[in-house]
Parts: C-alpha cells; structure tokens; sequence
C-alpha cells in the first residue's frame, strides 16, 4: 500500500516510531553516540544478545534448510535481520518506519551484509502468496490495528511448511501489570506518550489468531528487561529465568503452515 494513501493510524504509527527509534532504549547509558555509526550497532548488537537470551532457539527453530527466504515483518534498523543474514538467510526486511529502514540499510553497510529493505504495512504484504521459507516478526504485530489479519498475511506469504516466529506481548505478565499501575510507556526509548497501538495478548487469544496455522506452539519469556535498569541486573539469574517462564512479558509463537 502506498504509503501517502494508507489510512491515518498507520502514519501515526510510523511517525511515532520515527521518534521512538526501535532498540534506542538500550542507548541510555551512551547518550553521546553517533546515531548510525559503527558504535551505536555494536552497542545495541550487543544489548540485543543480553537481553533477548531465547534469541537462539528462534534461528534453530526457522533453519529448515539452506539458505532459507525469510520475511521479517517489522525489521525495526535491521539488528535480529543482520543476526539472520550472517546465518545464511535470505532475507527481506519490511516496516512502516522510513527512518528504520535508512538505518537498516546503512547497519548492513558497515558489516557487509546483504538484504533487502522495503516499506510497508504488516496488514498488507506486498508479495505473492506462498513467497517465503520463514517469518520473523518480533515486538511488532501488537502495534498494528488488526493484528489477528497481520497474522493471516504471515500465513499467505509462507509456503506450505513454512515456518514463523511472532513475539507479542503477554497480557498476564509482570511488566503488564507494572506498566498499567504506573501508566508509563512500554520501554521507550524517550519519555513521551506510548504509541497509537499497543495490544496485550493471553494465550487463549493468541491461539485463536493463529487457527489456521498446522502448529502452534506458545512459549513465555522475558520477565523484563532494559526498561527496568538496576532491578534487572540485582535479580538473580535461576529467580529471572523461573519467573520469565510463568510471568514474562513476550508470548513467543513457534508456527508451521
């Protein structure tokens, strides 16, 4: 969909992220890094690897084969993208946000990576059914209005067998419960309001979004992260872990078509 005719909430999305730069908020220790510079990816490289610990059994799971196609869905600067072309993935990154894609391009540029980077909508793919090995998408689809459809367009694009993996956030989690008593943002990177679209899913819901998936499997993780600064790195590793599995902030799906 051109992006000058989409309705308004999705410009007010991507205005929103244009200023709330996805994975800045691990910046907040480095406020005067150059933004694209070689420093500015290490860092959030390296924070990504930290705090996103299940990052692992996302790639095993969608290596299906040799050099697999792969969709991310909501590629942010292209960090998780990065992580998936190094791995031999073919990959394209697709996300409303132009200044993501500006620095997805030049992250791929430093580290000699190669992919493709188009903008657009999660609700309406711009490519043919049966396109892809695989999709990523991660943080993403509780952002958009209609994130039961974003899913069926996953679904469309993936060749039979393919294979998918969606984060989004957790209703019945500690951070939910947090962020509500407090009214703040969502782990922003900037203070300000959150953003137009913020969904909070139970597992129940998930299950039912995802009905025309062959397989479904739901895992919890992340208790918190970034967002909650000292407390993260107070809390012990065996009590952070025990309760990411029971209370965590990410539902993460694991699909086959």
């Amino acid at each position: 969909m051109d992006r000058k005719v989409q309705p308004k909430i999705f410009q007010d999305i991507a205005e929103f992220w244009t200023f709330q730069l996805n994975n800045e908020i691990y910046l907040r220790n480095s406020p005067n890094v150059i933004r694209g510079s070689r420093e500015y990816f290490d860092i959030i490289l390296e924070a990504r690897r930290k705090f996103i610990y299940y990052f692992p059994a996302i790639m095993e799971y969608l290596e299906t084969g040799l050099s697999p196609k792969l969709l991310e869905v909501g590629c942010g600067m292209g960090t998780d993208a990065l992580i998936f072309a190094k791995e031999g993935f073919k990959v394209t990154g697709l996300d409303i946000t132009p200044a993501h894609l500006v620095l997805a391009e030049k992250l791929f540029s430093l580290y000699n990576a190669q992919g493709t980077f188009v903008e657009g909508n999660a609700e309406n793919l711009s490519f043919p059914d049966n396109t892809f090995d695989c999709v990523y998408s991660f943080g993403v689809l509780h952002h958009t209005p209609d994130t039961k459809k974003a899913i069926q367009e996953i679904h469309r694009v993936l060749i039979p067998k393919g294979r998918a993996v969606i984060m989004l956030y957790h209703k019945w989690s500690l951070n939910n419960f947090v962020h509500w008593i407090l009214r703040r943002g969502f782990e922003n990177a900037r203070e300000g309001p959150d953003s137009p679209v913020t969904y909070r899913f139970s597992r129940q819901e998930v299950r039912k979004m995802c009905a025309a998936f062959t397989s479904c499997r739901i895992e919890i993780e992340y208790l918190f992260g970034a967002g909650w600064g000292k407390v993260y790195e107070l809390i012990p590793r065996a009590i952070y872990f025990f309760l990411s599995r029971r209370m965590g902030w990410h539902l993460v799906l694991y699909l086959e078509k």
